[in-house]
């Protein structure tokens, strides 16, 4: 099918729409992220005590569908290796499948290792990923030694934004057309800049900027 449009009330059953859908139509608009005030989100991942992070309260946006979290969440991270150090991630991890249909927290344990990686974020047609934080817990350690925010990330993560742009240069292009055209028809100059302009004649007009 080349053409396709969509919402319309159903008449006996013709019109029936699924999540994709809807999921498809709203990713137009916003892209994947957390939402802010400011430029400054929410969701932030700190350090309670001992292995426990927890999340804070706050709204997130994926691939078309909605996540919010009105009370914190704490997650208990696994005791550190005896070897290697390790870094866990907390992701907020959507869920597309038939028998889940969710998005939620999760804490995603790493691998151990002399140089460890954060467990990579999976992206596929069922499950997407952002990523919160790094949780980094050392050799041996019985509390955590460090967290990257990755929240600003947006290769891993980032804010929502609009995905709705204004093609400003072709206003500008065309409102410098319509005011170069309409200072013939009227028949004067009408000049603009900071300074008062060198070479004038008797009808000029000049618009200082301020």
């Amino acid at each position: 099918m080349a053409e396709k449009s969509s919402f319309f009330n159903s008449v006996n059953g013709d019109r029936q729409y699924d999540m994709e859908q809807f999921a498809l139509y709203f990713k137009q608009f916003l892209s994947t992220g957390l939402y802010h005030q400011n430029n400054q989100p929410s969701l932030e991942i700190t350090h309670v005590a001992d292995l426990q992070t927890k999340l804070e309260i706050g709204s997130a946006y994926l691939e078309g569908f909605m996540y919010e979290n009105t009370a914190e969440l704490l997650f208990t991270h696994d005791d550190a290796d005896v070897t290697n150090p390790r870094i866990d991630r907390i992701v907020l991890k959507l869920d597309r499948d038939v028998n889940v249909r969710d998005i939620k927290a999760v804490l995603k344990k790493g691998i151990p290792a002399t140089s460890p990686e954060p467990p990579s974020l999976q992206r596929d047609d069922i499950i997407y990923e952002i990523s919160l934080a790094q949780v980094r817990i050392n050799t041996g350690e019985t509390t955590i030694h460090s967290i990257i925010d990755e929240r600003f990330d947006e290769d891993v993560c980032g804010l929502v934004s609009s995905l709705i742009t204004v093609p400003i240069e072709e206003f500008q292009r065309q409102w410098n057309e319509w005011f170069n055209g309409i200072q013939n028809d009227i028949g004067v100059r009408i000049l603009i800049g900071d300074n008062e302009p060198q070479e004038v004649i008797t009808g000029d007009i000049w618009l200082k900027n301020i």
